[in-house]
């Protein structure tokens, strides 16, 4: 199967002072002064509280042995729900109340190899990221077809590690967050950056960098290692989720932090995918850890009739 590479787009160096995005210089506490990373949104009520996240309010189902190591999660334009696991390129169509796998295909013969962290979907384009920044992207392919793809390389890789991937329309961006940060400028802090769909190049300056410290102020810790990523429809806001730190955190468009909460180890041991569906339930993916992995569906918490008690 015939596949192209794009040629790297010259990006990028190690962060430095000051940092670069397009022709404009950016020192980090400007970045603070344009858009800080803390701070209300007016009075529209948190996307998490909107869900009851504790033991045993979700409903959970078990994945075939497939995706015993089920990675991203995304929800197609027509309320489809695909995945993938870590390997190799397999995208899988599941059926998000029994979890069963109602076809696959991949973008090469058998599925390129790869340590592949995220999925999301635009339009016909399907991406799936690594864990150094590079996106593959594809098209839907009947079940059992071998896709052609091609892989856009970032450059990213000497910033961050990433994990997780979501397509933000408002931007016709997608994101990339950083499970772990390699440079000096960016240590410390929950990390997320852009690449820009109309030339598959990245902001020089992410998009959100909040220190960690400011979890504290939601009872979190002070760390934040994200697994997963996505854009609530509705609001535009980011919701990213930490496996290792086993915690959910609600950040504005701009990147503003605006909450935080605990997810529980006996429900969600390794979450690695979120996304939400058509009717606005949210959708969690954990691996199995040498057990079958499991989706977990959240349905909106229903709103008493304004005038009932």
């Amino acid at each position: 199967m015939n596949h192209s590479v794009t040629s790297d787009p010259g990006t990028t160096d190690a962060i430095r002072r000051p940092w670069r995005w397009g022709r404009w210089s950016v020192t980090p506490v400007l970045l603070l002064l344009l858009g800080g990373w803390g701070g209300d949104a007016g009075d529209a009520p948190a996307v998490l509280d909107a869900f009851d996240l504790s033991e045993d309010g979700g409903v959970q189902t078990k994945l075939p042995g497939a995706l015993r190591e089920v990675s991203g999660l995304a929800v197609l334009p027509d309320g489809r729900l695909f995945s993938h696991q870590d390997e190799r390129a397999v995208i899988y169509e599941l059926d998000p109340v029994s979890g069963s796998i109602l076809k696959a295909f991949s973008a090469g013969l058998n599925g390129v190899r790869g340590d592949f962290e995220g999925i999301a979907v635009v339009g016909r384009r399907i991406f799936l990221s690594t864990s150094s920044g590079n996106l593959l992207e594809t098209e839907e392919g009947e079940a059992g077809s071998a896709m052609q793809y091609t892989v856009h390389r970032t450059g990213l890789q000497r910033l961050c590690e990433f994990e997780g991937l979501a397509y933000d329309p408002a931007s016709n961006s997608l994101l990339l967050p950083c499970k772990r940060t390699r440079t000096r400028e960016l240590r410390d802090h929950l990390v997320v950056f852009v690449v820009r769909l109309d030339s598959m190049e990245p902001y020089h300056v992410p998009q959100v960098f909040v220190p960690f410290e400011a979890l504290e102020a939601f009872d979190l810790k002070d760390l934040f290692r994200p697994s997963a990523i996505e854009v609530h429809p509705e609001t535009g806001r980011l919701i990213l989720v930490s496996a290792q730190e086993e915690a959910a955190v609600e950040l504005s468009p701009e990147g503003r932090l605006l909450g935080g909460e605990r997810l529980h180890r006996k429900t969600h041991p390794q979450t690695e995918g979120i996304t939400f569906l058509p009717d606005g339930t949210l959708v969690l993916a954990d691996e199995g850890q040498g057990k079958k992995g499991r989706l977990t569906r959240y349905q909106v918490r229903s709103t008493p009739e304004e005038g009932s008690p």
